[in-house]
């Protein structure tokens, strides 16, 4: 049936359709087009206009800049961008993020959030060669 499907969609690269949000992880959104009942995926990567995290709890994409968020159930227009016939995949695109990425405003290529272990209060672990000069001096 997915092959059907693929197939019927490969004529049909850079149009325009709506459809409804019905899956979202980490890597992208799984967007059924509302007209043929054909689910593709909008993956994180043409996303480009923020950085998008993944809420979990919430089933959404949240973007860390402009706050723009994608959840479950959302109504979006999105633009046929490949398909891909051997491995049965239909890639979409997010109409309102590919011509703002277009234009030339693009976002940020990673986020903004500190890992963990910088400047939050807790001291870091001393690396070995510390460690290795702190028990010379106990030693001794």
């Amino acid at each position: 049936m997915q092959w059907k499907k693929v197939k019927f969609m490969a004529d049909k690269v850079g149009d325009e359709f709506e459809g409804y949000v019905t899956g979202v992880a980490a890597f992208g959104l799984f967007i059924e087009l509302i007209e043929h009942f054909v689910e593709g995926l909008v993956h994180v990567s043409t996303m480009a206009d923020d950085y998008y995290r993944f809420v979990e709890s919430a089933h959404m994409l949240r973007g860390e800049n402009s706050k723009k968020v994608y959840r479950l159930g959302d109504k979006v227009k999105v633009q046929v961008v490949r398909v891909n016939m051997d491995l049965r995949q239909i890639d979409l695109g997010l109409v309102d993020i590919l011509s703002r990425v277009r234009e030339g405003e693009r976002g940020p290529r990673r986020s903004h959030a500190r890992p963990k272990f910088e400047g939050r209060g807790r001291k870091q672990r001393p690396g070995r060669n510390e460690r290795q000069k702190a028990r010379g001096r106990r030693r001794k």
